[in-house]
């Protein structure tokens, strides 16, 4: 029988390592077993990690206006009631109603439809619903355009919105399912005039 010292073993090569290691678990081997798991811990620890990719440009900046529309729906949740359960309970009656949560699990804005099938470049936003009504904020940017030609869009019900547009008028690419289930929206290029919008028509949505 081999006499496995710790040279014999450092000196054996990585598939050779694990070949031993298989066998000395299948012998159960205790000793031998133990020292191949240094070995292997060795030089795994040793191996220089693969570096992750950078973000692209685009990528960047949905991510960071994602952060920053996260931040916007964390001040209105502190300032509204928009749980989940209130919206259920000020919906009861309302046929097939679910309630929208504000943020993605991960607590970044929402992934849009419209950017999940590809129609545009980027589509983040969040929503809330109560009822037959939704108030929507998000950022949107139109297939192969760059990062600066970006809008803020605020999608609701025509009376919780001030001189508020159709929603084709805002968004003309759009076909009717991408559409947001409200009647009117409004355009920015700025996210504070947009969040100040967003925040209206919560108030009226929530009163």
């Amino acid at each position: 029988m081999v006499d496995w010292t710790d040279d014999r073993i450092t000196a054996l090569s990585d598939q050779d390592l694990k070949n031993l290691l298989t066998n000395a678990e299948r012998k159960s081997v205790a000793d031998i077993v133990a020292k191949c798991q240094t070995e292997l811990e060795k030089r795994n620890a040793a191996k220089p990690r693969k570096a992750s990719k950078p973000r692209s440009e685009l990528k960047e900046f949905e991510h960071d206006v994602s952060a920053q529309l996260a931040e916007i729906g964390k001040e209105v949740a502190g300032k509204y009631d928009l749980s989940e359960e209130t919206a259920k309970a000020k919906s009861e009656g309302v046929k097939g109603f679910k309630a929208h949560r504000l943020l993605d699990s991960k607590g970044y804005a929402k992934l849009g439809g419209m950017q999940r099938d590809g129609s545009v470049a980027i589509e983040r936003y969040i929503s809330y619903r109560r009822g037959d009504s939704t108030a929507y904020l998000g950022v949107f940017l139109p297939k192969d355009a760059p990062a600066e030609d970006h809008e803020f869009h605020v999608i609701a019900p025509k009376a919780f919105l001030e001189d508020g547009k159709p929603v084709a008028d805002i968004r003309p690419s759009a076909t009717e399912k991408q559409k947001q289930p409200a009647d009117s929206g409004l355009a920015f290029k700025d996210l504070p005039s947009a969040a100040a919008a967003f925040d209206r028509a919560l108030a009226k949505l929530t009163a």
